[in-house]
């Protein structure tokens, strides 16, 4: 542990040198080559850690999807924010210049394994690209003789980033690892585990495929891409494996990322904030009435696990400023309502739920459980519960053989398992034993139950919008966007709101549209509520 962080270490400050002057100057800079500002002591070794890691960043977005899709809100919130009203909330549209230059550092080298991987850290960004803003700089980004460079569209994107996945799974397949210089410390993912790598790059793959499952059109071209899945042989990621990384986080160096954001307990920073509101990172992590109560109505065990119970109890009499449904030991706050503190006193992270798995302070252990599983917890690109969920709506619709019910259940029962739901995840089977009798219990429930169920598909949908809650809004909001707004989760409460939907896309930035006027103008009106992203019906 200790000697992967080293290596961390170096490459970050490495990094932070080669891409000081990045900061200033930005991609549109005819004068800025990061190419340029390197040393031969940029090897691919020390520049992948850092570009992994990144690739499991939390971006700001991901609180401000957490409260619009029902799983979060803020106590307190002062009213007229972006964030509650849904005015201009933006997104960049380009990741890291560092990920063309590990491309060509590895080309140069002829370390295939470094080259594979980089391929699939352009995948996993680029197409978050796309999914929040759909046309990015894309073919022609990060060439130092273009200034301004044209937007390409979000499926041309998407068809040429599936291509250089099936690109990567051939290289780190017959890639000598021998040739590739300290790749398992370098790769805080799968330490230079390719048959890992081989079923990541296929997960990742179905999960662009499923993006654009309801694009009828798209039917002949996922036929095709299912079918390279299935011809490769490798399978995707097994379940009680996330694709995941940890450079060696604890309490002495750097804490867990998702721990210092939003654990309600945590002392060591972390936490981002803004100057304005005064609102942290961690004040946003509380529930969201809406995603609390859902849990309550289902009496699912998981709701002290995506969420925690209060600090304190409300006391008999107090003030509130709506009414919620027992048991008090979990209180959620209305997105968009403005709070007074001095008539609601209570309405404060104290009296509210934060974030399930809050109180686990020490290192990861079997016990941990709930969303946050200590300091170090690994930080996750795609969870074991993601792609349990992928693979039910893959084999509900006949691009994977199986049964629809029982892979449902077992995407299900992987949430359970994922949170540790028995407290021992040593022995799933205690997990297990929980679901099982929920499950039964809900025999009735059209919300849970299979047979239950008078539409299948919706029920896989409302349950992978119950087990992403905390884990991955960023995925919960392209379902919600490709099935119609399904689930229909309530819209910000704020009276000061310029739109009665939940926003569909995010604007470019003020920098983007100032540097790059003419190619964002040609894009047409961007619109919020109705600019839709390519592969939304």
């Amino acid at each position: 542990m200790k000697r992967t962080y080293k290596i961390i270490i170096t490459s970050t400050i490495l990094m932070s040198s080669l891409l000081h002057s990045g900061c200033k100057k930005g991609w549109l800079d005819v004068n800025y080559n990061p190419r340029e500002l390197t040393n031969t002591n940029a090897t691919p070794n020390l520049i992948l850690p850092p570009l992994l890691e990144a690739a499991a960043a939390i971006p700001s977005d991901f609180e401000v999807l957490s409260m619009w899709l029902g799983y979060w809100a803020g106590p307190a919130l002062p009213p007229a924010l972006n964030l509650t009203n849904y005015t201009n909330i933006p997104s960049g549209s380009v990741p890291s210049q560092t990920l063309p230059f590990l491309e060509d550092k590895a080309t140069a080298l002829g370390q295939d394994f470094y080259l594979g991987i980089a391929k699939v850290l352009r995948a996993i960004a680029w197409s978050r690209c796309v999914d929040k803003l759909n046309d990015v700089p894309y073919s022609e980004a990060f060439k130092q003789s273009i200034l301004r460079p044209k937007y390409d569209d979000g499926k041309s994107i998407y068809e040429d980033l599936m291509k250089q996945l099936t690109e990567a799974s051939g290289l780190i397949k017959n890639a000598e690892v021998s040739k590739n210089e300290k790749i398992t410390e370098a790769d805080i993912m799968f330490h230079g585990d390719k048959v890992k790598w081989l079923q990541f790059i296929n997960t990742l793959k179905l999960r662009l495929l499923i993006h654009q499952a309801n694009r009828l059109e798209r039917a002949a071209y996922i036929a095709r891409e299912i079918q390279t899945i299935k011809d490769q042989g490798s399978g995707f990621l097994p379940m009680g494996v996330d694709g995941a990384v940890n450079p060696g986080w604890s309490l002495t160096i750097k804490v867990s990322l998702y721990y210092g954001l939003y654990s309600s307990s945590n002392n060591r920073g972390g936490a981002r904030g803004d100057l304005f509101s005064g609102i942290n990172s961690v004040d946003l992590a509380h529930a969201n009435e809406y995603g609390l109560n859902l849990l309550k109505e289902d009496n699912d065990p998981r709701i002290g696990f995506i969420y925690s119970s209060v600090d304190k109890i409300l006391p008999i009499g107090a003030p509130d400023p709506f009414p919620q449904p027992g048991p008090d030991t979990f209180r959620g706050s209305r997105f968009g309502l403005p709070i007074n503190s001095f008539q609601y006193p209570y309405q404060n992270r104290q009296y509210l739920s934060a974030v399930g798995g809050s109180r686990n302070t020490d290192v990861v252990s079997a016990t941990s459980a709930g969303i946050i599983k200590g300091n170090n917890m690994d930080a996750w690109v795609i969870t074991s519960v993601e792609n349990a969920f992928l693979q039910a709506e893959a084999v509900f619709r006949g691009w994977l053989s199986g049964d629809p019910e029982q892979a449902y259940k077992i995407a299900l029962r992987e949430s359970f398992r994922w949170l540790n739901v028995g407290g021992n995840s040593n022995n799933p089977a205690l997990s297990d034993a929980i679901f099982d009798q929920w499950y039964t219990a809900q025999a009735s429930n059209q919300r849970v139950n299979w047979a239950a169920a008078p539409d299948k598909y919706k029920v896989i949908m409302f349950q992978k919008y119950m087990a992403l809650n905390g884990i991955d809004p960023i995925e919960t909001w392209v379902d919600y966007r490709r099935n119609g707004r399904f689930p229909d989760v309530p819209v910000s409460v704020d009276p000061t709101r310029i739109g009665n939907t939940v926003p569909i896309r995010f604007v470019y930035t003020n920098d983007e549209i100032i540097t790059n006027e003419a190619n964002v103008k040609a894009l047409g009106e961007i619109n919020m509520f109705t600019g839709k992203i390519w592969w939304m019906p």
